[in-house]
């Protein structure tokens, strides 16, 4: 495991994130990930978030359907980067916290490379299974 140090681009949220890309990422089919072009490493414990500036300019994306789902997604309001998602759904096997991999500062080309990447179906709530096409992903 590894501490990695993210950011915002224009510098006003910085955290860190305990976790560790050669564990697996995530990209997802559901439409709010294919919009924002997510591509998340889920931290292995919830507690390895650690917002170290800027709780001031974070923002959440409202959640575009009543779906019931207890899924948070923070984005700087000043810049609008992403950064990261949190929630509690029983089906992704409780409390979560995924970090938006663009937003970490300090991973290498080669752990970006090399990072597996689990393509969920969340287009379908089957998050766990893979999707069915993921080149437009």
């Amino acid at each position: 495991m590894k501490t990695y140090h993210g950011s915002c681009f224009c510098g006003a949220v910085r955290f860190e994130a305990d976790g560790d890309l050669a564990d697996g990422t995530m990209r997802c089919n559901c439409s709010f990930c294919r919009k924002m072009r997510y591509w998340e490493m889920r931290l292995p414990d919830p507690g390895g978030l650690r917002l170290l500036a800027g709780k001031e300019h974070l923002a959440e994306t409202p959640r575009a359907q009543a779906d019931g789902l207890n899924m948070h997604n923070w984005f700087c309001r000043r810049c609008g980067t992403r950064l990261w998602s949190d929630g509690d759904i029983e089906e992704m096997g409780g409390q979560f916290v995924q970090v938006v991999v663009a937003a970490l500062d300090d991973a290498t080309e080669e752990e970006l490379i090399a990072a597996p990447i689990h393509w969920a179906n969340g287009a379908h709530d089957l998050w766990w299974e893979t999707a069915p096409e993921t080149r437009h992903l």
